[in-house]
This record gives C-alpha cells, structure tokens and sequence, in this order.
C-alpha cells in the first residue's frame, strides 16, 4: 500500500477501496505515479471480486501493462484467465457521431468472450489539447452518464490536467464533474482529493 513520507495512507486509495459498484468516476491527475497508483488499485480490487477489468488506451498497449505489473497486477495471469484486457482505442474526431451507439459498440467490442460485470478505465476520446476534442470529449461523457444505469459496470475516466487545452480547462473540468459520481485528484498527498460529486450540487 502507498503512503506518504510521513507514513499516512495515501486517502484517495482509502476511497477507491470504499467505492460502490456501477460508479462512474473521474481521475484527474498532474503526475502519472499517482494517477497509476489510483488505477491499478481499482483494477485489482475489481480483480479480487472476479470482475473483468478493461484498459482503454490510444497508447503502447505494453507500456501500460509494464506500468500495471509495476503497481502489482500479474497482468500476464489475469490476461492468461480472460479477467484483463488492454484495449486500443482508436481517434474519434466526427463531431456529428452517434455518440450513444458510439459508446455501445466500443463496450461491446472491447468485452468480447469475457464475462460480466465489467469495470472499465481510460476514455473514448484521446484529443484534449485542441478546443473541438473538448467539445466531443464532454458530449461523450455526458450521453454515457445519462445512460451509465443501462451499462451496468463501474467506469473510471481519467485525464492528465496538464494536456487539457488551457483556455477551456476551468469550464471543462467543471463540466466532468457534473457527468460523474466521484471525482478523484491524483497528486501529492497533501493536495490529493477524492469525493462524491453529489456534495457540489447545493452550490449549482
């Protein structure tokens, strides 16, 4: 288990480990370590409950599983027992796409001969440094939060705040938060944070 230097537990782990299941939950990070530490541990409580657990990624499908093995998954058995799967994602850049059965078939392809329930991590879109894959990014998420009950799985987002287009940063962040039920920060212990998003609704 993580902890900082002076041996306190690592609190957004604490709440990833308290975590209800068929969640949809936003990670935003600065550092990747921390965004890592964050996924592998949501992965692996997944695991443990006998959930096939699935990695969306644009990137080196090897490279994330490198960063997997690191944070203590044996990746090769669970791939080996059909319960992982790094799955490629590939650019989504049509704005007029039907983001519904987008969603749908993505899900669909990327469970193929594996059982339920499920429990995703990563995005469907991989363009957050330009202003119009902001725009189709927050589209996306929001038909797939109206519609997350009829999923019946757990999804973790996750975002590397220092890519995200800067202008539109502030708005689009707080845009996710009002898509998800949980949001988590990963960063340094003392500026870590992780709650549920319902907590902002008396300040809309």
């Amino acid at each position: 288990m993580h902890d900082d230097n002076n041996g306190e537990i690592y609190y957004p782990l604490t709440f990833v480990d308290q975590l209800e299941k068929n969640k949809h939950i936003v990670l935003l990070y600065d550092d990747q370590k921390y965004a890592f530490w964050i996924i592998a541990r949501y992965f692996l409580n997944g695991l443990n409950k006998g959930e096939s657990c699935i990695f969306f990624t644009s990137d080196n499908p090897d490279e994330i599983e490198n960063k997997l093995n690191k944070e203590g998954i044996d990746v090769r058995y669970y791939k080996n027992n059909n319960l992982l799967r790094i799955y490629t994602i590939e650019r989504l850049d049509d704005n007029k796409l039907d983001t519904l059965g987008v969603l749908k078939h993505i899900r669909k392809d990327a469970t193929i001969g594996m059982k339920p329930p499920f429990r995703f991590a990563g995005r469907t879109i991989t363009d957050t440094e330009t202003e119009e894959g902001m725009k189709l990014g927050i589209v996306l998420e929001e038909v797939g939060h109206n519609n997350f009950d009829s999923f019946n799985n757990s999804q973790m987002c996750f975002y590397d705040i220092s890519k995200i287009e800067k202008s539109m940063r502030p708005r689009w962040i707080h845009d996710l938060l009002k898509v998800h039920h949980c949001v988590i920060y990963a960063s340094e212990p003392y500026k870590a944070v992780a709650f549920d998003t319902n907590l902002l609704e008396d300040e809309e």
